[in-house]
């Protein structure tokens, strides 16, 4: 069976080297704590972003919120 080869690029190889150093469980969840909060910050800059050009408003807020937006499934 082929193996299969895996490429990171340089931002995960970075990450893996950190990981690499940790050495318990509170080294872990401390990391993880900043990559969440890293990831938040990023995506709460680009909803502002978005709310300040006017694509996302408080009017589409509530037009999505009245909206069906599950999927139907139909039993077989």
């Amino acid at each position: 069976m082929p193996q299969q080869v895996i490429k990171f690029n340089q931002a995960q190889r970075d990450v893996l080297n950190v990981v690499s150093l940790l050495k318990s469980d509170e080294d872990v969840k401390a990391l993880r704590k900043v990559l969440i909060d890293f990831v938040n910050n990023r995506l709460q800059q680009e909803l502002d972003k978005l709310w300040d050009s006017g694509e996302w408003s408080e009017e589409k807020l509530q037009q999505m919120s009245k909206e069906n937006l599950r999927t139907h499934y139909e039993k077989p």
